[in-house]
Order: structure tokens, then sequence, then C-alpha cells
């Protein structure tokens, strides 16, 4: 029982907890708590720690188990608990990413930014398997090239930005899944340094790769962002994150690529998306 777990790990006694998607959430003392499982080091929890502890942040505050340590470990399997800091939960705005990115926690080297870097890597393992594997039929092939060609415009128009010699991070996420809230936005256990418009960028590609055509009145947030800015964020959505999803599923599962078209059926409507998010953006 997980009532049970949290008593053993926190001391704290709870009756009733609701599960959403991976994470527990219960009340206790007039407080909302977030139980889940945790892949990060406790150290790394230890140097985000004052970063999460801001009072200008609403990332959730890390509570501490019985042994003074951040980190749960019960059965092979890690654990974290967090402090929620805010009443209401409700799904997850562009907004949000904008307001919370636009506090700054440090500032990163020019030279040290790997955004392309990353991407480029991608491409070579794409690139790597197509030539060893010989059984992708047409369709798919084409499909793989299409993205290849869009994620080198990517790098090709990120590397025209004339970037300052520091650009600001913020706290950001390793990815934004499609329907966050703000528990999940706010949770600790997807946190990275980097600049707000990668999560920007993330989360209107959940929009884009969809089979609906995108509706940019919730994105006037746009307009308020620097010309850098901009570009940072057009370059981010140029890169297609969907379509290495779904290749990298395909790969590690050892899947047949005879379904992989199907996954891009819609292929119309992400291209139109795409523009019209680009053109929105640059008015």
């Amino acid at each position: 029982m997980i009532t049970n777990l949290i008593s053993f790990l926190y001391d704290i006694k709870v009756e009733v907890v609701r599960k959403s998607n991976n994470s527990y959430i219960f009340l206790y003392n007039d407080d909302f708590y977030i139980f889940k499982k945790c892949n990060l080091r406790e150290d790394y929890l230890m140097y985000i720690y004052n970063y999460i502890n801001d009072s200008n942040t609403l990332y959730h505050n890390i509570v501490k188990n019985r042994h003074n340590k951040y980190v749960s470990s019960y059965n092979n399997e890690n654990y974290i608990l967090m402090k929620i800091k805010f009443n209401i939960n409700r799904m997850l705005l562009l907004d949000d990413i904008y307001l919370s990115g636009a506090h700054h926690v440090s500032y990163m080297r020019k030279n040290d930014f790997n955004w392309t870097k990353l991407w480029k890597l991608k491409i070579d393992q794409v690139e790597y398997f197509i030539n060893n594997y010989q059984q992708l039929n047409i369709s798919s092939l084409a499909i793989i090239n299409y993205y290849l060609g869009l994620s080198e415009v990517a790098i090709s128009f990120f590397d025209t930005i004339k970037l300052d010699d520091y650009i600001p991070v913020s706290l950001s996420h390793n990815r934004i899944e499609n329907n966050s809230d703000l528990y999940d936005y706010y949770s600790v256990t997807n946190v990275i340094f980097d600049h707000v418009t990668r999560d920007m960028g993330e989360y209107i590609k959940n929009y884009i790769y969809c089979n609906n055509s995108i509706n940019m009145d919730n994105y006037q947030v746009l307009k308020r962002l620097n010309i850098n800015d901009k570009y940072m964020l057009i370059s981010r959505i140029l890169f297609p994150s969907y379509f290495f999803d779904v290749f990298d599923d395909f790969v590690l599962n050892e899947r047949d690529f005879v379904d992989f078209d199907k996954y891009f059926s819609c292929m119309d409507i992400y291209e139109n998306n795409l523009k019209s998010v680009i053109s929105y953006i640059l008015k």
C-alpha cells in the first residue's frame, strides 16, 4: 500500500491518496503533496534545491525523508516526496512557461550552448540505422528523409542567430509532455537548466504534431519575445522531436517498420501547423 510506504519513509500518516498518471497526491496538514518514483541522484537534487526553493518559483519543495535524504529507496526503487506551493491545479498554458522562464537562474556561454550538437547526433544515429537496415519500404524512407531534411533546416536556421556571448538560462524540462498540468510542470523530477524557448518550443510541438489544426489564439504571449528569442523558438519548433520519438521507439523495441508511416498520416496538418506557428511568431 502506498500509504504504508509514505508512512515508513517519511513518518507521515495519510489515509487517502489519489493516483494521477505516475504520481500519488495526498493532503496532509492542509497542504498537498506529490509522491512519485524518481530517477534523479541525491547530489543533483541537493544541487538544484536552492533554485527550487527560491520564493520566485512555483516548483514543488522537496521533502526530506526520515533519514534526512531527498531520495528514498525501497525495494530497488527510488522515490521523492514534494510539497506543492500553490492551491489550484489546471492544464499548463504557454503563458505559464513564459512567466516561469523569465526568472533567470544563471547564464551559459554561447560556445557551451549545445542544442545543435545534440540535434546533429540524433540525425547521425538515424542515418547510421537506415544505412545498415535493408528492410525499409519506400514510404517509410520518404518520411525519414523528409524529417531529416527538416532537422537540417532547424540547425541551419539556429546557426544564423546572432546570440549574445552569455545566454540566460532558467529552470526548464527534459520534455514537456502532451496535456501536462501545473503539477507536472512544477515537479522537480524533470528539471534541467536551459533557455526558456526550449520549453516553449516543446509545448507548442505537442500541438503542431496532433491531428487537429492549431489554434493560435492561445499563443499571444509569443508577441512579447525579443527577436533573438523568437528565432531560437523557431529553430526549436522546426526540429521535429515527434519524428525522433517515434523512430527511437521503433528501433529500441525492434518493431517492424512496416507500420512506421501510419504515425505520420497527418503530415499535411503537421506542415500547415508548423507554417502557421512560424508565421505568427514572425508577425
